[in-house]
């Protein structure tokens, strides 16, 4: 937006302006979430319905760790604790978390079976997904998207087969062997 103007006081120019100001903070209290609930075992902290935490009426800042946003407080008892801020108000709100099946995979996505792994559907486009979810580990018992790894400008996946070897192979290959 910086590259397109001529003045960068144009830009600051309305929130310098006490009337414009009253309108902005008027605007921002009309987003503010209506929602908050107190965050067990913690003193003085809300959460409201997006997962942003709050002490005292001020928000505090997430972090970002591993795809998840995470904030840290103090418990009643002087412990520091950091949790998923997000995963924490879907509990206390009572939203379910979305579980990914083989049902919804096959019935929402163009996909095929690869023939050297009956684990894994692909898409046309190249995304791939684990139908047969594993028994221990990260993705126990639910469906995922299988993460992709970058070698020399080329996109690899990991697949495991039935007899638990696991095997790079390119996303290029996987297409070209199920479609």
């Amino acid at each position: 937006m910086l590259a397109f103007c001529l003045n960068r006081s144009d830009i600051t120019k309305p929130l310098r302006d006490f009337k414009n100001r009253s309108e902005i903070m008027k605007t921002a209290q009309i987003f503010k979430a209506e929602k908050r609930l107190p965050i067990p075992d913690t003193q003085g902290y809300e959460i409201d319905e997006y997962g942003f935490v709050y002490r005292n009426d001020k928000r505090l800042k997430l972090q970002r760790k591993a795809g998840k946003w995470f904030a840290q407080l103090y418990t009643v008892d002087g412990k520091r604790v950091a949790f998923d801020s997000e995963r924490l108000a879907r509990t206390l709100f009572g939203e379910d978390e979305y579980i990914l099946r083989r049902k919804d995979i096959e019935q929402n996505y163009d996909v095929r079976t690869v023939p050297e792994f009956p684990r894994y559907v692909v898409t046309s486009y190249g995304a791939v997904y684990c139908i047969d979810p594993p028994k221990r580990g990260r993705n126990a018992g639910t469906c995922y998207l299988v993460s992709e790894a970058i070698s020399r400008d080329k996109p690899y996946v990991t697949l495991y087969k039935a007899d638990g070897t696991c095997r790079k192979k390119q996303v290029a290959w996987v297409v070209k062997s199920a479609w």
